[in-house]
């Protein structure tokens, strides 16, 4: 039987107790600090034994010898041979305590042994325990959603490079492409859409995961759109399918299929070009945000990472970027109120569109036409003022 917390149950002697029937501790897990790993307690054992542990002022290393904490999982001899989690030992009024390091894992059973009649300074010398400690697993919150899939526009140039999928919640990796499918209106699926590369292009809080469609195929007299053809044809509608059978970390399948339809227009190879944007500057003492209206949707991800303002100094004024409008609308909103001067909006030259077109340099290069088109500088600059 394994320990559960509030509800510990003793598993067997190590040492074979004087008189053959001693009383077993119980570990519970209990949480000191919000934040912080819980600390287990073992409870039961007798006051005498609690004040000849103190009293023993066991060392680190000493603790060590003595007792130990290992994942209770595989043979007995694969048990003994697992290093311990590491922590440490001490001896509250009513309890012998293991504080670990890192958490223990929620689902994992494990093995609490101490040999406390091998401690010399121990007279009379009490039994030593094993006992185990199964961590419960939080209960499941409800199904993994899509929460948004980028871009979020109903038209979209045929030479679409990226799409982005969020998520409540994490997901299963590996093998992801076999979830999402992409069909035209005639009902049938295109073959092989995306890049398929083993390194998942996923977000750090794994929230988010990026797709590629094939670039191969995006570009125009490459071989595999000449051997497949394009992925989107201009004039068509498609319907991208993002299927239920994508389960998520705790092995449930997503809470709805999502299907996201959208027709294809003709490709654009413009780049991105910070001057058509239009610019609404807020008024001083606001906390209002600058808006920033563009001329065409651009990456969603790269949006909230590639501008930012700065003040007559250069420095960065504090606050948030918003994308919203089919990534046509982004806001800055200070964290303090505007003061009345002159500002910069300042862009990433990385900074794309859904097609790759960059600030002042397309995604399909003209090898004749690339001298002079190439942009050098790493960022560029639309002033305002805050009256």
């Amino acid at each position: 039987m394994r320990t559960l917390v509030a509800l510990t149950l003793p598993i067997a002697l190590l040492a074979v107790a004087r008189g053959g029937d001693a009383q077993l501790p119980e570990a519970k897990l209990v949480p000191l600090k919000p934040g912080e790993p819980a600390v287990v307690d073992l409870v039961g054992l007798d006051k005498d034994v609690l004040a000849a542990l103190r009293a023993a002022k066991l060392s680190p290393a000493e603790w060590a010898k003595y007792c130990r904490v290992v994942v209770d999982r595989g043979t007995p001899e694969e048990v003994a041979a697992r290093p311990p989690v590491a922590g440490t030992w001490s001896v509250t009024a009513d309890a012998l305590r293991f504080e670990p390091q890192f958490p223990l894992v929620p689902g994992v059973s494990y093995k609490i042994t101490c040999r406390l009649h091998d401690i010399p300074q121990m007279k009379p010398r009490p039994d030593g325990f094993s006992i185990s400690l199964l961590v419960p697993k939080p209960p499941p919150g409800p199904p993994t959603s899509v929460t948004a899939v980028y871009p979020s526009g109903n038209r979209l140039p045929e030479n679409t490079l990226r799409l982005y999928f969020h998520f409540s919640g994490q997901m299963t990796r590996g093998d992801i492409y076999q979830h999402v499918k992409l069909i035209r209106d005639d009902g049938v699926e295109v073959v092989s859409p995306f890049l398929e590369i083993d390194e998942e292009l996923w977000s750090v809080d794994g929230l988010r995961v990026t797709f590629l469609f094939h670039p191969g195929r995006v570009k125009q007299g490459l071989v595999p759109r000449e051997e497949l053809g394009p992925i989107l044809e201009a004039g068509r509608r498609y319907s991208l399918v993002i299927g239920r059978d994508w389960k998520d970390a705790a092995d449930r399948p997503l809470a709805a299929e999502v299907r996201k339809t959208f027709s294809a227009g003709p490709p654009d190879d413009e780049p991105v070009n910070p001057d058509t944007w239009t610019l609404i500057p807020p008024r001083a003492g606001s906390d209002a945000p600058v808006i920033i209206r563009l001329a065409k949707p651009l990456d969603r991800a790269l949006l909230g990472s590639m501008l930012w303002v700065t003040d007559s100094t250069g420095a960065r004024v504090p606050g948030e970027v918003t994308v919203g409008g089919g990534e046509r609308v982004v806001t800055f909103a200070p964290a303090k109120p505007w003061r009345a001067g002159e500002y910069k909006l300042v862009v990433d030259t990385r900074l794309e569109d859904v097609c790759g077109n960059r600030v002042g340099e397309p995604f399909e290069v003209d090898a004749t036409k690339l001298a002079g088109r190439k942009v050098e500088a790493k960022t560029a600059e639309r002033r305002f003022g805050v009256r």
